[in-house]
Parts: C-alpha cells; structure tokens; sequence
C-alpha cells in the first residue's frame, strides 16, 4: 500500500533473532528440565512389591502342577524406602482359611516409564529362575504402585518342588523367597536401570509347633516318678517354632490315662503361642486324687506330639 514502509532487513534479522533466542530460551529450559528429572530418576529405585497371600498361591500353584501368573507390584521411591518383611504376630488370614504402599512425594515432574524387567528368584538362597522379561512401556508412580502380572519361567519344576517341601518341612511350613533383579526406566529419550531387592517369608503348608521333649514334674521335687495322692504336680512340655517371621498358635491338650483303663483320667487345654524361632516352656497342672500308674498324651488338634511311656506312680 502507498504509505507502507518497506521492512528493512537489520529489522527481519533482529526480530528473527529474538524469536530464535526466545525458542532456545524455552527449549534449554525444557531440555534443563528433562536432564534434572532423569538425574533424580537416576538416584532412586524401585520398589518390588509381592503380598505373601499372593507368593504362597503363587508357588502352591506351580507345586501343584499349575501354571499361575504372579501379581506384583512397582514404584518409584528413595534411596532410604524399605519394604522388606515383618515379624509376622497374628496367623495370616490366607492361612486361617487354610485351616478351617508405600507412599512418597514426587521427586520429580515428568512421570517415568517402566519397560524391561531383569529378575532373579531364590528360594532359600538357592536360585530358581533368572530370566529378562519384557513389557512394553508403562508409566510408573510415585505415590501409588502399578500392578503387573508376571508369568515366571521356573525350568526345572521338579528342583523347584524339591526345594519348597525340603524348606516347608524345616522351618515349619514357611520359606524364604527373594526377588532381586533391575527395572529399565524411561524419561524421554533418555533411559537408565533401577535395582530392587526384597525378600518374604509365605506359608505354603500348614505351620505347626515342633515337639521337643517332656517330662512329670513336681512343684518341691523338679522331675518325678512317684507322687502322692492329691499333691499337685504338673507334665513339663518343650515346644519350637521353627519359623523365621510368624508367631504360632494352637490349642494343646495333655491326657492324662490311668494303667488298665480306656478312657483319660483327665485333661488340661492349653493354648500354646510361641514367637518366631523360639523355643517355649508350658506347664499342664494336675491334682491326682485316686492311687495308680499313670501315663500321658500330648495332642494339638489331629497330631499326637506324645504318647509318653514314663510312669508316674500316685499312692
């Protein structure tokens, strides 16, 4: 148009200078941005997070000839964070029916992903699988944990069981599990590994005191074979629990029988609780009131722990 100035090109370089200088501006700041979250992404770990209800239907399944997945659990948190097993004080629900996360602050802005998972399984130190298994790319919080269903490769099931009855048996139903491995991590183009590490103690057969040993005692004398009519006395149970992290409860009952008849004299219920890899003493009190040889029977619910054959006799 008439009038119009023509626009000088000192004028176009300048503007055009400035728009540059604002985009790098933005795009350092941004790029800024990205590197210090994957710093920060670089100083945490993950959380692998396995219920002990879920790994002992896990490996009862796989005992069992079955071929179960495996729910687990990842999140992203600090160096410090632990989630490792507890002393265990009350019978687990899961096992109760048998018988009759961790949150933090976000550290970072931009939510990572999680790719790879690098995992090794042992079961009492000794190890049953170890394997790379991939899973496409999944945002990965750090305030909730984001669930996954793991179909483990374990080679030579018949080890495996071997493996889970000889340590069952050992410690009482219980065993040792650990998951160690690392979790590839992505922000952006820029990824890194994460390492984890945790251990639990499931319960894959009915957990049970261990008997040890027993005796007639009385409250002046320690252990007996004689004692007199209606004089208190008492039969000395050792019991252990062979666990590592779950404390044991069951009802004990000690009969008392007389030589020559079928049916107890008498009999006293105890409940008897012993804490994880303890032993415990309990007492089962008694006042006999008719002359006799007599012997006892320990029992909790269907196992007989003692049939004793040493004579107490009462005259």
């Amino acid at each position: 148009m008439p009038g119009d100035k023509p626009i000088k090109r000192d004028e176009l370089i300048g503007a055009l200078t400035l728009i540059i200088l604002f985009i790098s501006v933005v795009g350092g700041r941004e790029i800024g941005n990205y590197y210090a979250s994957y710093q920060e992404m670089t100083r945490l770990k993950v959380l692998f997070e396995v219920t002990e209800e879920e790994l002992s239907r896990y490996i009862i399944g796989l005992v069992q000839g079955e071929n179960p997945d495996l729910e687990i659990g990842l999140i992203i948190t600090a160096q410090g964070a632990n989630n490792s097993a507890n002393i265990v004080i009350d019978t687990p629900d899961y096992v109760d029916r048998w018988l009759v996360g961790l949150t933090v602050s976000p550290i970072v802005v931009n939510q990572p992903e999680a790719s790879e998972v690098e995992l090794e399984m042992l079961i009492e130190d000794m190890m049953v699988d170890e394997a790379l298994y991939d899973f496409p790319k999944q945002k990965i919080s750090f305030i909730k944990f984001t669930d996954r269903a793991m179909s483990l490769d374990i080679e030579d099931i018949k080890e495996f069981r071997r493996i889970v009855e000889e340590a069952s048996q050992e410690y009482g139903g219980e065993i040792k599990v650990t998951f160690r491995g690392r979790v590839h991590m992505h922000l952006l183009f820029l990824d890194t590994w994460l390492p984890f590490s945790v251990s639990r103690y499931p319960i894959v057969r009915s957990p049970h005191l261990e008997y040890i040993d027993s005796s007639w005692r009385s409250y002046t004398e320690g252990q007996i074979e004689n004692l007199p009519i209606d004089e208190g006395g008492y039969v000395l149970a050792d019991f252990r629990n062979p666990t590592r992290l779950h404390s044991l409860s069951e009802d004990v009952t000690c009969y008392i029988s007389r030589e020559g008849e079928t049916e107890p004299f008498l009999d006293v219920t105890k409940s008897v609780q012993v804490p994880p890899d303890t032993d415990g003493q309990y007492i089962f009190q008694f006042i006999i009131s008719e002359p006799g040889n007599y012997t006892y029977s320990i029992v909790s619910a269907d196992r007989i722990l003692t049939n004793n054959t040493r004579v107490l006799s009462v005259e």
